[in-house]
């Protein structure tokens, strides 16, 4: 394992949380759920992978009455923070969201052919935005099941995978609506078991995000 990975990861989370800003407080997301497809490459091989994000509105703590912070944080009172409603003053925190996705990767290390299927699941929070452009950290679990495609006569080579992941994604909108944008991404696993697959990876991507509309109510 590299050493400054933990490292990087921890003050990538470190740095989400002192790079909110104060005007943050005012931000809303232009959607509340979206599906993503996308694609991209890893030290050894092509990976594709599809998602789904949810958007969180912000919310000021100070904006929820003393006596209803404990029930609304649990989600026992009508000032529930998750998910968001219509209402924008009853949202906390800025800038979060969260992401599942659900990856394939195909490639060859030393010369021996393989594929990973696996799942992520990230918390995201964004550090940056101004109209179209929206720049966040994240940091998650995963987990996944590498095998060989030939056996090789090396069946202890299939292993499933688990661990945790950090890293960051850049969102550009693409039309003026913001159902429609472009992410730009790179992740860092560090997997928990040190065996002939190794105990850490990285991915950068490309991918197309679109806005779920909502159930229209009733």
């Amino acid at each position: 394992m590299s050493k400054p990975l933990p490292y990087v990861f921890f003050t990538s989370l470190i740095a989400a949380l002192l790079g909110v800003r104060a005007s943050a407080q005012d931000f809303r997301w232009p959607r509340e759920k979206a599906f993503e497809v996308g694609a991209g490459a890893s030290a050894t091989g092509v990976q594709v992978q599809a998602s789904v994000v949810r958007y969180f509105q912000p919310r000021k703590t100070t904006e929820i009455p003393f006596t209803k912070r404990y029930k609304s944080l649990i989600g026992r009172d009508r000032y529930v923070a998750f998910p968001c409603k219509q209402k924008q003053r009853y949202k906390i925190p800025p800038g979060l969201s969260i992401k599942a996705s659900l990856f394939y990767e195909l490639g060859s290390s030393k010369t021996f052919p393989y594929q990973v299927v696996g799942v992520d699941a990230a918390l995201m929070y964004m550090i940056y935005h101004n109209k179209y452009l929206y720049i966040s950290l994240k940091g998650g679990v995963t987990a996944s099941h590498n095998r060989l495609l030939k056996q090789y006569q090396l069946e202890h080579y299939d292993r499933f995978k688990y661990g945790v992941l950090g890293g960051a994604e850049m969102e550009r909108m693409i039309d003026r609506r913001q159902y429609k944008s472009v992410v730009i991404g790179w992740q860092q696993y560090y997997l928990a078991k040190g065996d002939s697959w190794g105990s850490t990876r990285w991915y950068v991507f490309i991918a197309l995000r679109f806005k779920i509309p909502n159930n229209p109510k009733v």
